[in-house]
This record gives structure tokens, C-alpha cells and sequence, in this order.
């Protein structure tokens, strides 16, 4: 496993803990919607900032490029499949955005099932199949260029230390949702 792909997988547990803390959110029933809907608005930043702006531009900007010139096919290939899956995702995120304008908790909560539904297949796919995929297609010392690609990604486009207050935001959210 190279170190992108790792850093790529990484980020998908990250995502599908998050998906645990709104599971939780959307079955809780004695909670008020103010807090639902705080949580809400912050879920959905941290989807375009984290999940797309950060993860799925990683992908989209160097992973995909690197495959296409390895030979992996874009259109009717896998890479197509995977931005059309972004892009569906993106519509999704802008659904629940919407929602949340219109503090209109029930349609937000449908939106992001769907994100959710649709997001866990394409994680899978990721790992199993594209991720696999590029770990035998790319050697060493790319997996490691790509990587050194991606922290720049994150320095420039998301900003210093806000991949690190994501995860802490994460961390707070499962101690109020995820109670053992």
C-alpha cells in the first residue's frame, strides 16, 4: 500500500466516522432541531471542505491524472465513474445546503441519506478496486510524490490547520452523538 493510497484510505475512515455521528443524529428523536440544525450546518461545511474540497480534489487533481497516465481509462473507465460519483455527491451537498436555508430539517435529513448511501458505495469502490489498482500501478517513489502533492494541496487550498480542526471538530461530535 503506498503512502497516498494510505492517506487517500485514511480520510475515508475519517468520513465514515462521521457518517456513524449522523446516523446517530438523525435517529436521535428527544433532541430540539436547533442543535440538529447546528450540527446540520456544521456537517455540511465539513462535507465541502473536508470530503470535497480537500479529499476529492486530492483525487481529482493528482491520483486520477497519475492513473490516467499509468493507462486506467477516464471516460467509460473508472475514473469517469468516480467523478460522476463527486459530482452527484456535490449535488447532494447542495440539497442539504438548501435544506438548511430553508431550516427545513426533514428534506436535509433526506439529502444526506442520500449523500451517505451514495458516498459509502463509492468509499468502497475507492478501497477495493481503484485504490488497489493504484497501489500496483504506481510505484514507490510516485505513490510518495503524490503524497508530498497532496500536503501541498492541503496547505494551499484548504489552509494551514484546518485538515487538523476538522478532525477535532469529528472528535467533538462523537463525544455529544456517539455516547457508549
Amino acid at each position: 500500500m503506498g503512502k497516498a493510497t494510505q492517506d487517500l484510505r485514511n480520510e475515508h475512515d475519517a468520513i465514515l466516522h462521521v457518517f456513524q455521528i449522523l446516523d446517530a443524529m438523525l435517529e436521535e428523536k428527544a433532541q430540539k432541531p436547533e442543535p440538529q440544525l447546528r450540527f446540520a450546518g456544521e456537517l455540511v461545511n465539513f462535507l465541502k471542505i473536508f470530503a470535497d474540497k480537500c479529499h476529492h480534489g486530492k483525487e481529482e487533481n493528482y491520483l486520477f491524472a497519475a492513473l490516467e497516465t499509468a493507462g486506467v481509462p477516464n471516460a467509460n473507465g473508472p475514473i469517469g465513474e468516480m467523478l460522476r460519483e463527486h459530482q452527484l455527491g456535490r449535488q447532494h451537498i447542495a440539497e442539504m445546503e438548501a435544506a438548511l436555508d430553508g431550516q427545513d430539517l426533514a428534506a436535509f435529513k433526506q439529502a444526506a441519506r442520500a449523500y451517505q448511501r451514495l458516498l459509502r458505495d463509492h468509499i468502497q469502490k475507492e478501497n477495493q478496486v481503484l485504490f488497489v489498482l493504484a497501489d500496483r500501478l504506481l510505484d514507490v517513489q510516485k505513490q510518495d510524490e503524490l503524497f508530498e502533492n497532496f500536503e501541498a494541496w492541503e496547505e494551499q487550498v484548504i489552509g494551514h490547520g484546518v485538515h487538523e480542526a476538522l478532525h477535532a471538530q469529528i472528535e467533538a461530535w462523537g463525544k455529544e452523538y456517539l455516547k457508549a
